[in-house]
């Protein structure tokens, strides 16, 4: 297994003094986000896309670090407009990445209860059910991966509350028609606490060789005036167990990416990753196994 962080988590203003920085704490690739979607409403332009796209390179050749994935901030519907699909096809081609990190539709209002939605966003305001977006989304992959054969991109779906696709089975019934070097699954134990947990193990056995990699992350409830709320937490302190994934991971022979996602506030960024990163390696390196209980 491979450990990694994603690009502006360190929140140094200098892109080659963080890449120092993450390989010096342990990471040997970044996930990236470029904003791609934005070619649509003209925010961006190809050019500009394409050369932020090679100046990331040089900088990540120049550290010897890999890409992870692309969040190239597009939605399924963005199958729609193939001019910017072609254009993630190009940016990736110019990262030499292939996996693109996606999101399938959200089931509830986007940005929750009241928020305010765009034009564009609007269709997303929880008034459809899943069924209604697992169909469509369905019709949308499909398009998707005709328009981007030839660049053999492969589309990773995150594990995520709020969307039809929050759970390793959800995942599975949106993606499993397809080859794995096509479509893939991001696997987020913090967010599975919250919402699409079926088993640590479980899960990881569902995805099979759909896993492509894991945001590293945990959280938990906490107990407040009578109610639970929900808190991010150390790997090692909340309820997903990382001893328990791990000891799956092994079991089916995964060699992706771990890729630190520690959203706790409270805690300066250098040690969220260097401690995360250092606690997953001696996971990795254990001979203990951790089955369910």
């Amino acid at each position: 297994m491979k450990f990694g962080a994603q690009l502006g988590a360190l929140g140094l203003k200098d892109r080659k003094q963080e890449l120092a920085l993450a390989k010096e704490l342990g990471c040997q690739g970044m996930e990236v986000t470029m904003p791609v979607g934005d070619l649509r409403t003209g925010k961006t332009t190809l050019d500009a896309l394409l050369q932020a796209a090679a100046e990331l390179r040089r900088d990540f050749d120049e550290a010897g670090m890999e890409f992870i994935a692309l969040s190239p901030s597009i939605l399924l519907k963005h199958a729609a407009h193939p001019e910017v699909i072609d254009a993630v096809c190009r940016v990736a081609q110019v990262l030499g990445t292939r996996q693109i990190r996606m999101f399938s539709a959200a089931h509830v209002r986007w940005g929750g209860p009241g928020s305010r939605l765009d034009a564009w966003m609007a269709e997303f305001d929880g008034t459809r059910d899943a069924p209604y977006w697992f169909r469509r989304n369905a019709g949308e992959l499909a398009v998707l991966l005709d328009l981007t054969r030839d660049a053999g991109l492969r589309f990773v779906f995150e594990l995520h509350g709020g969307f039809v696709v929050n759970s390793a089975s959800g995942a599975m019934r949106l993606i499993d028609r397809y080859a794995p070097d096509r479509v893939g699954i991001l696997m987020d134990p913090g967010n599975m606490v919250f919402e699409g947990n079926e088993g640590w193990r479980n899960s990881v056995q569902i995805m099979g060789p759909y896993l492509s990699y894991i945001h590293c992350k945990n959280a938990r409830y906490r107990r407040e005036n009578g109610c639970w709320l929900r808190q991010w937490a150390a790997l090692d302190e909340g309820i997903a167990s990382f001893p328990e994934i791990v000891t799956a991971l092994k079991d089916t022979g995964f060699a992706g990416y771990l890729c630190i996602e520690d959203l706790r506030r409270e805690v300066a960024p250098a040690e969220k990753i260097g401690s995360g990163i250092a606690y997953l390696k001696r996971l990795v390196a254990s001979p203990e196994r951790v089955m369910p209980v």
